[in-house]
Formats: C-alpha cells, sequence, structure tokens
C-alpha cells in the first residue's frame, strides 16, 4: 500500500514537472518567434510562462538550452514526417526524394518549428563542436536527434543504392549529406523570398520539383570507368 501511494507521489511529480517544462518551453517558443532570438530573455521568458526567473534555471541553464530544447522538438516532428514519406515508397530513387518533400512538407506545416531548426545551426554551432563530456542533457538530445536524422537519410540513401537506381560511385555518407545540405539551403530560401516567388508567379511547389528534378538527373547510375 505504502509503495503504490510512493509510486503515485512520483508519477505525480513527473507529470508536473513535464507540465511546467511545456509550459516553459511554449512560452519561450513564442517569445523566440515574435521577438527574436536575440530580443527575448531569460526575464521575458519567465514573466510570459508566469513563473519565477529562478524556476526556469531548475529545468533549463540557459536561453540556449531552451532554443534547443525547441530545435529537438523540430527533429522529432521533422523526423515523424520523413519515415511516414518514407514507409509510402520503395526503396529506390523516388523513396530517396521523398525525404526532400518531407523536409518541404514538414518547413509548410510547422514554419515556426522550421524557421528554428534553421537558425539554430546559425546561432549555436558550438554545440557540434563541443567534447562528449561537457554536454549538458539537452544538448545531448539535441545532437541525438540530429544523428537520427541524419543516420535515416544515409539508411535511404544506401537502399537506393543496392536498388540501382541512383549512383554507386559516391559515398553513402557524401551523397547524403550533399542532399541535406542542398535541401535545408532551398528551404530557408522559400522562408525568406516567398513574396518575390509571388511576384514572379510561381510558388515554392514549383521551385521544388525543378530542384528535385535536378537532384534526381544527378543521382542516375554512372556506367562504370575502365
Amino acid at each position: 500500500m505504502v509503495l503504490l501511494m510512493e509510486d503515485k507521489k512520483i508519477s505525480r511529480k513527473q507529470r508536473e514537472t513535464e507540465l511546467r517544462k511545456q509550459i516553459i518551453l511554449e512560452a519561450a517558443e513564442k517569445l523566440f518567434l515574435s521577438n527574436g532570438y536575440e530580443n527575448t530573455t531569460m526575464d521575458d521568458i519567465a514573466n510570459d510562462a508566469e513563473f519565477s526567473k529562478g524556476t526556469l534555471y531548475n529545468y533549463f541553464k540557459s536561453k540556449e538550452e531552451l532554443y534547443l530544447a525547441i530545435g529537438t522538438k523540430a527533429y522529432e516532428i521533422i523526423i515523424d514526417t520523413t519515415k511516414d514519406f518514407i514507409e509510402k515508397k520503395k526503396p529506390g530513387v523516388d523513396q530517396l526524394k521523398t525525404v526532400g518533400y518531407a523536409y518541404y512538407e514538414f518547413t509548410k506545416k510547422y514554419p515556426g518549428y522550421a524557421h528554428i531548426f534553421h537558425d539554430i545551426a546559425v546561432k549555436l554551432p558550438f554545440v557540434a563542436e563541443k567534447s562528449l563530456d561537457t554536454l549538458t542533457s539537452v544538448e545531448k538530445d539535441y545532437l541525438k536527434k540530429s544523428e537520427l536524422y541524419g543516420n535515416l537519410i544515409k539508411g535511404t540513401v544506401i537502399n537506393a543504392i543496392k536498388t540501382k537506381t541512383i549512383r554507386s560511385d559516391k559515398d553513402p555518407l557524401l551523397i547524403g549529406f550533399t542532399l541535406f545540405m542542398v535541401n535545408s539551403g532551398i528551404m530557408k530560401e522559400l522562408e525568406q523570398h516567398q513574396n518575390t516567388f509571388e511576384k514572379m508567379n510561381f510558388d515554392g511547389d514549383d521551385v521544388i520539383e525543378f530542384v528535385f528534378e535536378m537532384i534526381e538527373a544527378g543521382l542516375k547510375p554512372r556506367e562504370n570507368k575502365k
């Protein structure tokens, strides 16, 4: 009986902890998107979440950690979206292209998360350069999701190579990382130049279709050179 009561207490405490973290993250996300990363302070976030600043520091050590925690949520969304897209295609070049389409869907459906996802690489590049023993738990979570997403892309590339629908003369890691950089760059440009596209009478879908046509052409199998 005592054990059951203790379990309930622990469970309730865990729920309260997660609820507070969620409230803090929602307040931080709203302020980051409305005011920008530089113009948002921990005091602002504490006020919006209706917690003391000290309470914030019980869950997140810095503004950078809060930004990374939101970035981790963004990774979770893009990973789930990518898996869903991949499962609808057989291994091969079409499945590989869906990785890009999933990224595009992510930016359209979750523009706020996409903005932070892109912005972290610019504002917090030092995280990926830190030694493992100096990483905080929030930083570790973020990097684990980053690695998981990278492995998902790499695995899709390897499966496409096995089907002989794309070239096999390049390292799968090189192909996957290049595709990620191309996709990331294109999505950032689409985010920044939407008004320009509208003036030119075409939209993001037109750009994406053309980019993936070029990617598919560049990935066509090569004849072995003797």
